[in-house]
């Protein structure tokens, strides 16, 4: 997707009243089968590894074009073409024009009165494989809520739910709740788990991930808050070239393998099956 568009500081606080959907391409057949109805390729009649749309609140209509990416609808230059002259430029004038409709569209779709004060749920990815994974492409830490029983699950979400959506936390990590012992070991490495937040920094193919600080399910929320903000201030990794990080995770071996068919064959799809992102 293009970074510049969704992560301008006009663009997220326009996305503010929006449900905004994270696509995990070929990991869900069902979301396959949405994603059909929203944008395929016009050669092919299949799903392209991202698409991108703005839709009403039934989740059918489209409020704007469908395509790869915030680029191609609204007129501006796609990631691997950025660098050529004028794009710069054109990109401003496209995602000015991606505000604009985003902000219309809020005008037209107010929301239900009490909505805009209501606490929102933790942006929980599908499960820990997928959140590790996920985390290393967006080179972001996570935060894992873990805890074997239900009722304390619920009441360690209820006390982060603020915290997650404070100015000083969102959009700094990601999201994933685990119950089971033995899938929290197999993807983190080193300390046993115990119920309660644990951010983790993932390994840069997303195959496993190391702790970073634990915080016990007993912890009073301030407490839990101000831990979460210092340990996300140290969190600094590199950033990846994507052309040399694919090489060599290729290079080396590295495989990842979806959980449905992929469909996108474009030039920098071929080799997905056969590495991590």
């Amino acid at each position: 997707m293009d970074r510049s568009f969704l992560s301008s500081k006009a663009a997220v606080e326009a996305s503010r009243p929006f449900v905004c959907i994270r696509l995990a391409t070929y990991e869900n057949q069902e979301e396959v089968d949405f994603l059909q109805s929203v944008y395929v390729n016009r050669f092919t009649g299949e799903i392209a590894n991202t698409v991108f749309s703005l839709l009403s609140p039934d989740g059918k209509t489209k409020l704007s074009e469908a395509d790869r990416s915030p680029a191609q609808v609204f007129g501006g230059v796609i990631n691997r073409r950025s660098g050529q002259d004028g794009a710069a430029e054109l990109n401003e004038v496209a995602a000015a024009k991606m505000v604009e409709s985003m902000t219309v569209i809020t005008l037209a779709y107010p929301g239900k009165n009490g909505a805009a004060g209501a606490q929102q749920a933790l942006p929980y990815l599908s499960d820990l494989r997928m959140a590790v994974n996920v985390a290393a492409c967006d080179n972001q830490p996570l935060l894992v809520v873990y805890a074997e029983k239900p009722q304390e699950r619920a009441r360690l979400e209820k006390a982060l739910q603020p915290i997650a959506w404070s100015k000083e936390v969102v959009g700094r990590t990601l999201y994933v709740a685990v119950s089971d012992a033995a899938e929290y070991a197999r993807h983190i490495k080193g300390e046993k788990p115990t119920a309660g937040y644990a951010l983790v920094a993932p390994e840069a193919y997303g195959r496993h991930a190391r702790p970073l600080l634990a915080i016990g399910a007993a912890t009073k929320p301030d407490s839990v808050r101000k831990q979460l903000i210092a340990a996300l201030a140290l969190f600094n990794p590199p950033p990846k070239d994507f052309e040399k990080h694919a090489a060599e995770g290729l290079k080396a071996g590295i495989k990842w393998r979806p959980k449905t068919p992929i469909t996108d064959r474009s030039r920098r799809q071929r080799g997905r099956s056969r590495r991590q992102p």
